[in-house]
């Protein structure tokens, strides 16, 4: 095989459009002397995985995809290296692309036009690792949560981590400015006005917010805001970043706090994330409704998602639809005639616009449908 990539849902997702996708999530948890079941159940998903290709994509060879599948059937290392609870298999028979997952489902097979992803969506949604900006009013700091550890974030010299060093020494507001001229500092003083001061704020805000939204482009992880509630309201007025989440978040101010103690902060919402996320979502589609920015209808949900107009997919878990997204006009005549499931393409298109995907359970939809879909305008 040509290449492998471990974990990485960004690199898959910028070359989503290069399939024909086979995906294969395959239970490894490790079990004595099991190495040969796990190879038989394997190779049976392949040959599924080959009937569906036929099926689905008669014109495509399935050969390359074959050969990289077959080399994994008969790789040692890769059986004792992944083992489990479950791994995903991604493959256009060009690369390779492994998953290990947390929280084993359900063995399956699915061969789409784009890579069928959303397991390992509900497995990172499950485990809900988050990216945590610590907002005072003259200073930011980035943490991460991922499998239980929670750390602070080395962040770059250009990172706008003070308002000083963000804005420079010369600002509007404050009782006492300085510049550097010809003949060394020169201080002048005045009284600090209060408009001058949030000027200053909002500025420097809102160069935290484009540092932020590009480093949460990267990580596609939750990002929770924690602040002072007047902090964190000047933030979410210059705020565009979709990651942000609007219902999760620690009104205490990070100053002067360990990490041991942030980390003991961000527990209740975490509690709340697992216990409320279906309630958190469908009060927030019922809002969306309200304004006429929602839509139930997987079909209608085509064009705001080639266009990025989707904030938010909620998707039932295990949810199929046949149909497919157009791959240049928005027009589609006989969507339910394409071998695709639509569900997987919304997916992977409204992660691509930097929208949100959420998998709740499907007796929690509020309707009969497989998707919701809450709109940006």
């Amino acid at each position: 095989m040509e290449t492998m990539v471990k974990n990485d849902l960004n690199q898959l997702m910028q070359q989503r459009e290069a399939g024909p996708y086979i995906a294969i999530y395959l239970n490894t948890a490790v079990v004595l002397n099991d190495l040969n079941r796990r190879r038989l159940q394997f190779k049976q998903l392949v040959n599924e995985a080959e009937t569906q290709m036929a099926h689905h994509f008669p014109k495509t060879d399935f050969t390359p995809y074959a050969t990289q599948l077959e080399q994994l059937i008969n790789d040692n290392a890769f059986w004792l290296q992944h083992t489990g609870p479950q791994t995903g298999i991604i493959t256009n028979s060009r690369e390779l692309h492994i998953f290990d997952l947390q929280y084993p489902t359900d063995n399956q097979v699915s061969v789409n036009s784009m890579p069928a992803i959303r397991p390992v969506l509900a497995d990172r949604q499950h485990q809900f690792d988050f990216d945590l900006l610590a907002l005072n009013e003259d200073s930011m700091a980035l943490y991460a949560q991922r499998d239980g550890s929670f750390v602070e974030l080395d962040l770059p010299s250009e990172a706008p981590r003070t308002l000083t060093e963000a804005l420079g020494t010369e600002k509007r507001g404050g009782d006492l400015n300085y510049n550097a001229g010809p003949h060394g500092i020169n201080y002048h003083g005045h009284n600090a006005k209060a408009e001058e001061r949030d000027i200053d704020q909002r500025n420097y805000y809102l160069q935290v917010a484009q540092y932020v939204q590009s480093h949460s482009q990267k990580t596609q992880r939750p990002l929770i805001l924690m602040g002072l509630p007047h902090n964190q309201a000047v933030f979410r007025a210059v705020n565009k970043n979709p990651y942000l989440s609007q219902h999760l978040m620690v009104d205490k101010s990070p100053k002067n706090l360990t990490v041991g103690a942030m980390q003991t902060a961000t527990e209740p919402v975490q509690t709340k994330w697992h216990t409320q996320l279906a309630d958190i979502l469908l009060e927030r589609y019922d809002q969306a409704k309200s304004r006429q920015l929602a839509l139930a209808d997987p079909f209608d949900m085509i064009k705001p998602a080639l266009s990025g107009r989707i904030d938010t997919l909620i998707v039932a878990a295990d949810a199929n639809v046949a149909g497919t997204l157009p791959t240049a006009d928005v027009q589609l005549d006989d969507p339910i005639a394409a071998p695709d499931n639509l569900i997987d393409d919304l997916v992977d298109v409204v992660m691509a616009m930097n929208g949100q995907i959420r998998i709740i359970p499907a007796d929690r939809m509020p309707v009969e449908t497989a998707a919701l879909a809450i709109m940006r305008y």
